[in-house]
């Protein structure tokens, strides 16, 4: 890879938080795109002109490498509300699980107390007993 493909590829995989692959791939296409580009202008050089049938093709390599870029933009945003969604109610069911522990630490507090104090008044109801 040259520094241009490597600056790209950082671009992509950075900016636009695409996997390694998908900024390769991205990379290839577009480095496709420029080749494609180069050729029509030597073609245009040496002949003077450009066919149709060669801006035609272009157009649809153009076309056809920014549909499946968008395309994964578009599933990678999906990934992204799914993965947004499931956290939010991973969040909801902690919070909920926290709610549902505070209370049973609430109800263990109590009812120990509630022991230790009959404890304490049995201890004491003996100790009076026995001065007798």
């Amino acid at each position: 890879m040259n520094t241009v493909q490597i600056r790209l590829y950082d671009l992509f995989r950075k900016e636009l938080h695409l996997t390694d692959d998908k900024a390769a791939a991205f990379v290839s296409a577009v480095e496709e795109v420029v080749e494609g580009a180069v050729e029509v202008e030597i073609r245009e050089e040496s002949q003077g002109h450009s066919t149709k049938e060669d801006i035609r093709l272009l157009e649809l390599k153009l076309d056809k490498h920014f549909l499946s870029t968008r395309d994964d933009i578009h599933r990678l945003e999906i990934n992204l509300e799914k993965h947004t969604l499931s956290t939010r109610e991973d969040i909801h069911l902690l919070e909920l699980k926290l709610e549902q522990t505070k209370s049973d630490i609430y109800k263990s507090m109590f009812w120990t107390g509630l022991v230790q104090l009959l404890a304490i008044l049995g201890g004491v109801m003996t100790i009076v007993k026995f001065m007798k």
